[in-house]
């Protein structure tokens, strides 16, 4: 769960380009952006869109023409009129023969002037068919898709909702937020149980210890903290990483976590002790989505530098290398319940899913509009929920792509998003400051 905006205090500075900054600007920006991976990342897109907007041609559609007057220059108001009509004399009419030709020329001169405009009408609404066909054609298409059914909406977080997790029990949802917290709350009613409040800065990533116990969360002010899920006493805190942590996830057994960090690294410790086991730097950017394989022998990891890694928890060697897309960092990753595949999702708007042994694509999704930020798989693996930048989130047949349902309900990004263990569920979080727990109804 990557793709955070940049900070509200540079965000101006960071939409200018350098030159129209004041050297003491351009050194506090500088400053700045050495130690804020979002602004860091903003500023490169800034970048690449200023040279793309460079890039492009000249305007290629020319102004319409004037269209002249049948019989010369038009009547003005509080013109004089001739000498003739004002003292009464009766003008002389040219021949009949040269007013017949005469009007037949301004006719001619006036067709060809709505030709010209009717041509340049029919190039533009050709040009905008263009445009409107896939969003009529997406329209049409979500009309014949039911919509998934709010049972719950959760509003007690105060900044962006970034991280959710259903407990293993399906009693309980944590949620992370932008407001520095983890929030525990009754899955049925809302009820809140718990608040923890042990980071100073975002928490962006949650995972439920197997046994239901405890929650490891993983925050930009870049520790890993696991506490206890029901009452919020801290039990171990891990500072290994250098870097914002985005990613956190629980082994099958519980004996092990992995984390994942804008540091470049995915690193292994155990739960309890805070003691590092490994580390993996197999990523030459940032890391924003790890997952475990279900028999716990291997790690799928992906990030910013557009490609996934499958590697061996005991060797650190990488078994497996698929890229997503060139220029598309990969946000979100999910193992299906099988272990037999892996489902890909980030800017390049889809949802790839392919083989966990050999890297082959089976399957891509192309639902959305927008990035993708969170993918999840259903416990059964006969489902894959995805949330977007388009503010839906969709549950989709993992096999043939068919799309079952769309979320429609949050008025912003759908960042984060879980299955209930009876799969009967889903919680999405976003940036409208809302956890919603809704029906599938699959």
């Amino acid at each position: 769960m990557n793709s955070h905006p940049p900070c509200i205090a540079w965000a101006e500075k960071l939409a200018l380009r350098r030159e129209d900054l004041t050297p003491t600007e351009r050194a506090a920006l500088d400053s700045h952006v050495n130690v804020c991976g979002a602004c860091r990342a903003a500023q490169a897109d800034y970048y690449l869109l200023d040279a793309s907007l460079k890039a492009l041609p000249g305007p290629a559609i020319t102004p319409l023409p004037r269209l002249p007057f049948p019989n010369g220059e038009p009547a003005v108001q509080g013109r004089e009129r001739p000498a003739a009509q004002r003292t009464g004399q009766v003008l002389s009419l040219p021949p009949r023969r040269a007013v017949r030709r005469r009007s037949r020329g301004g006719q001619s001169v006036l067709v060809r002037g709505v030709k010209k405009l009717a041509l340049l009408i029919a190039v533009a609404c050709i040009l905008l068919s263009f445009t409107m066909i896939p969003r009529i054609y997406d329209a049409m298409l979500n009309a014949t898709h039911t919509a998934g059914r709010a049972l719950l909406t959760y509003r007690q977080h105060d900044l962006f909702v970034s991280a959710v997790a259903w407990s293993p029990d399906g009693r309980f949802i944590a949620t992370g937020s932008w407001d520095n917290t983890v929030q525990v709350w009754d899955a049925r009613t809302g009820a809140l149980k718990t608040t923890y409040t042990g980071h100073s800065e975002l928490v962006d990533a949650l995972s439920w210890s197997p046994d239901g116990r405890y929650i490891v969360s993983g925050s930009w002010d870049r520790t890993a903290r696991v506490w206890d899920a029901l009452n919020g006493q801290t039990v171990a805190i891990y500072k290994g990483h250098s870097g914002e942590i985005s990613s956190v996830a629980w082994s099958p057994d519980g004996r092990f976590i992995a984390s994942g960090s804008w540091d470049h690294s995915v690193q292994i410790w155990q739960p309890f002790t805070a003691q590092a086991i490994s580390t993996y730097i197999g990523s030459i950017d940032f890391v924003n989505a790890v997952a475990w394989s279900p028999d716990g022998k291997e790690i799928a990891s992906g990030g910013a530098d557009t490609t996934v890694e499958v590697w061996n928890v005991q060797t650190g060697a990488t078994r497996l290398t698929y890229r997503y897309g060139i220029g598309n960092p990969v946000d979100a990753l999910a193992w299906s319940p099988d272990g037999k595949e892996i489902a890909v999702g980030g800017r390049d708007r889809t949802v790839q899913v392919w083989d966990a042994r050999n890297g082959k694509r089976l399957l891509t999704y192309s639902g959305h509009t927008q990035e993708v930020d969170a993918l999840a798989w259903s416990p059964d693996g006969k489902y894959i929920a995805s949330g977007s930048f388009d503010f839906t989130a969709r549950v989709w047949d993992a096999r043939s792509g068919e799309t079952d349902l769309i979320y429609k309900n949050h008025s912003d990004i759908v960042a984060a998003l879980a299955w209930s263990p009876d799969e009967k569920k889903i919680v999405t979080g976003s940036w409208d400051r809302t956890a919603q727990v809704w029906a599938t109804r699959l």
